[in-house]
């Protein structure tokens, strides 16, 4: 971890890949506020900024005078669902590549802020990621993502490592919405992919959760004749209504 990264993003992460690799299991009681002070060295206020952050994300519940615990429901299905490009492309026999094409602090617009849930003119991180496969274009890849939840998004450097497992490496996702469209592609998305006006494309708009929050939302394009989607339901699943993608 990087040595500017804040000392109570250290202990967040810390308790974070004890949870995700099953060290703390659901349930278990973590490390009391003391320990992590000793163990850290770093005051209690920073300790307790740290469990206050994950009890908000649904990571962990505190007991007044006994101390804090892994939730019940613990986060780990994420893997399963949300897919990071780069093992899908290397499942498929191919080379990635990834060129980041502007990331900034931008004001959100109106219909964004709405499905952050949060008000209009609210800013956020905004990623423009072009990810290619054998050196053809196969995503383009419009990405917001909340900056109290990774404030130290710009300055990490995405062709070289993974943008998804930098955002798992700070929450696992607790929930997941895809709504998937065909369409032609606009202006931008034809440029990008490098496809003519007339070629279909797929467009995946994802929302991710971590706890009552949404972190993440992104706006995928890709070629209509290269990628797709399945969906797998178990019986449980449809008779709740919930999908898996």
């Amino acid at each position: 971890m990087d040595e500017s990264t804040p000392l109570y993003e250290k202990i967040k992460r810390h308790i974070t890949d004890g949870i995700v690799s099953g060290a703390y299991t659901p349930g278990m009681k973590l490390p009391s506020e003391s320990m992590l002070v000793d163990s850290f060295s770093v005051s209690r206020m920073t300790v307790n900024r740290a469990l206050r952050e994950l009890t908000r994300d649904g990571m962990i519940y505190r007991v007044q005078g006994v101390g804090s615990f892994v939730s019940e429901a613990r986060p780990n299905t994420s893997l399963a669902e949300v897919r990071d490009i780069r093992d899908i492309i290397a499942e498929r026999g191919g080379v990635h590549s990834c060129r980041v094409l502007g990331a900034r602090r931008t004001a959100l617009k109106p219909r964004d802020a709405e499905l952050f849930e949060l008000e209009a003119g609210h800013t956020a991180f905004h990623l423009d990621i072009l990810n290619s496969e054998d050196g053809r274009p196969l995503q383009y890849e419009r990405r917001f993502v909340r900056r109290d939840f990774a404030p130290q998004l710009l300055e990490q450097n995405f062709e070289e490592q993974s943008l998804f497992r930098y955002l798992q490496s700070i929450a696992p996702v607790s929930e997941l919405e895809h709504v998937v469209e065909a369409s032609l592609p606009d202006a931008v998305e034809a440029r990008r992919l490098d496809l003519d006006r007339n070629t279909p494309v797929l467009r995946i708009r994802r929302r991710t959760w971590v706890g009552r929050r949404v972190v993440t939302l992104s706006y995928l394009t890709h070629p209509g004749d290269r990628y797709r989607v399945a969906v797998r339901l178990k019986a449980s699943d449809a008779k709740n209504g919930r999908s898996r993608g």
